[in-house]
């Protein structure tokens, strides 16, 4: 939680229940997605993504908000449970396509990182940062060319270019579900 707090500011996260907590998420469905890898990588969090209307104005205290977008986030959670990625996308009707749709990318997102070796891992991270390769090289104490190789056994390109998709799919799905706001549980 203190993680996902300090990464994005100002969004609300509350704990619910045991180890759970929950996310609201406004109109930004790129930091749902990044929120989510987050998650994800860590390996622990069973994460669902609940996408449909909420109840305005919304409470500081999650657990004391209210709308169809929790129902959907808490479903999820339970669905991911069951699932071997660990991760469900569900949204109220019409936009359960949708966000099927993102759903596969996220997971197919996930599948390219499991793959991904602790030196992929830190040549990725850095060029997340914004560090160029030579910059990667030189923090790593290793040639560009061997950064450059790094980032393609981690499919880190790939990576970065489906999680814009992911973020427009997942707007798709709020759009369709007529809600200004998507949830995240885990």
């Amino acid at each position: 939680m203190a993680t996902l707090a300090a990464r994005f500011p100002g969004i609300p996260v509350t704990r619910t229940v045991g180890d759970e907590f929950q996310i609201l998420f406004g109109p930004e469905p790129l930091s749902v997605v990044e929120a989510t890898l987050t998650l994800m990588r860590e390996g622990t969090w069973h994460v669902g993504v609940g996408i449909g209307p909420v109840e305005e104005p919304t409470p500081d205290d999650l657990r004391e908000a209210r709308g169809p977008a929790f129902l959907a986030a808490r479903q999820a959670v339970d669905e991911a449970k069951e699932r071997p990625d660990h991760l469900r996308v569900v949204a109220t009707p019409p936009a359960r396509d949708e966000a099927q749709e993102a759903e596969v990318l996220l997971s197919l997102v996930l599948s390219l990182r499991t793959r991904r070796s602790a030196a992929g891992w830190a040549a990725a991270d850095l060029s997340d940062e914004g560090l160029t390769q030579a910059e990667i090289g030189d923090r790593l104490g290793i040639s560009r060319q061997a950064v450059h190789q790094r980032l393609v056994a981690a499919q880190w390109s790939l990576d970065v270019a489906a999680r814009p998709v992911a973020a427009r799919l997942l707007a798709r799905a709020d759009v369709a579900a007529a809600g200004p706001r998507t949830g995240l549980g885990a």
